[in-house]
């Protein structure tokens, strides 16, 4: 079954201890969410040597919104990060990346902006096992999910269907079942998990709307 993944976002450390205990309760992987303040407008706290020890246990992968991503991914990779997701716009080295983890593994993968073509990422995809599409434009959490993000998914699905596809940007309650539909394996959600007054509630609608519409 799709899998729903909180994502957190902390622009501090008392901001990130703030959402993981939040989200604790959950017993579910979290995306950590990592910006550099280059590639993308927005920077966030995200040390790799403290995280593990503040997850206390919870699986994580991470999210690399970063210029020049190459060093950081092995970095987060030797954290404990389940998976490492880097933009492919924000290399012209992601060979070095992928050499990082062997496919098998399914460690390292891809993530690609709504304005970059699929043409970018199409040479590497047998070399990987794991895509996470943005939805909307990185760097901030609660965007409109744009139009484009169902095309990729349906175009993705057709040229290699084993592909574990994620959405990161614009996952609520009104995208979840589009997104389903159209092939998603994966939804990672800040603004309607994390930053909701409820997440546990937040997390059993997100699953029950992933249930109904898997089986469509």
């Amino acid at each position: 079954m799709p899998q729903v993944i909180p994502a957190i976002l902390a622009r501090t450390e008392e901001e990130f201890i703030a959402k993981i205990e939040k989200i604790r309760p959950l017993g579910v992987m979290v995306q950590i969410d990592v910006m550099d303040g280059r590639f993308v407008p927005n920077t966030t706290w995200a040390d790799p040597e403290k995280i593990p020890g503040l997850l206390k246990g919870i699986p994580f992968e991470a999210h690399l919104m970063v210029d020049n991503p190459e060093h950081m991914a092995i970095v987060w990779l030797a954290a404990g990060a389940a998976r490492v997701f880097f933009h492919i716009e924000a290399t012209e080295r992601e060979e070095l990346i992928l050499r990082s983890a062997d496919k098998e593994s399914g460690k390292v993968g891809i993530a690609i902006n709504p304005d970059t073509p699929l043409s970018r990422i199409t040479p590497m995809l047998d070399k990987i096992k794991n895509v996470l599409i943005m939805g909307v434009n990185p760097g901030a959490s609660g965007q409109t999910m744009l139009p484009i993000t169902l095309d990729k998914i349906e175009a993705l699905k057709v040229i290699r269907p084993a592909l574990n596809i994620s959405i990161d940007g614009g996952v609520n309650l009104e995208t979840a079942p589009k997104l389903i539909r159209a092939g998603a394996d994966c939804l990672v959600a800040a603004n309607a998990l994390t930053n909701s007054p409820d997440p546990a509630a937040a997390l059993a609608e997100l699953k029950r709307i992933v249930q109904e519409n898997q089986k469509l």
